[in-house]
C-alpha cells in the first residue's frame, strides 16, 4: 500500500510538470510577443513622416546671394548638399519626405544647415 501511495505521488509530481507553463508564464510570454511585433511593425512598415523647409532654406540662400554674400558655386555646393541630407534621410524605404507647408504637425524635422 505504502509503495503504491509512493508511485501515487511521483506520477501527481510528473503531471503537475508536465502541465506546461502556468498563467504567470503565459501572460509573460504574450507580453513579449507583443512588444516584439509592435517594434517590428514600428521599424519595418510603419510609414515616418519627415518634413523639410525647402521654401525657408531657398529664401535664405537667395538673400545671401543676392547680397553678395554667398557665389555661384557655394549655392550650387549648398544645393548639393541638401541632396545628399535628403537622399540619406530617405535612405529606409518607409520614411517619407515632404515639404512642411503641407505638414500640420507631427513631422520629424530635418535640419538642412
Amino acid at each position: 500500500m505504502r509503495e503504491q501511495e509512493k508511485t501515487g505521488e511521483k506520477d501527481n509530481k510528473k503531471r503537475s510538470m508536465a502541465t506546461g507553463p502556468g498563467y504567470f508564464e503565459v501572460m509573460i510570454l504574450a507580453l513579449l510577443m507583443s512588444c516584439l511585433a509592435l517594434y517590428g511593425y514600428d521599424q519595418y512598415f510603419a510609414q515616418k513622416i519627415k518634413v523639410v523647409d525647402l521654401k525657408g532654406y531657398l529664401r535664405t540662400q537667395s538673400a545671401l546671394l543676392a547680397t553678395g554674400e554667398l557665389t555661384k558655386e557655394q549655392w550650387q555646393a549648398g544645393l548639393d548638399k541638401v541632396e545628399r541630407i535628403l537622399d540619406k534621410e530617405a535612405a529606409a524605404p518607409n520614411h517619407i519626405i515632404v515639404l512642411q507647408e503641407i505638414v500640420l504637425r507631427n513631422g520629424d524635422p530635418i535640419n538642412l544647415k
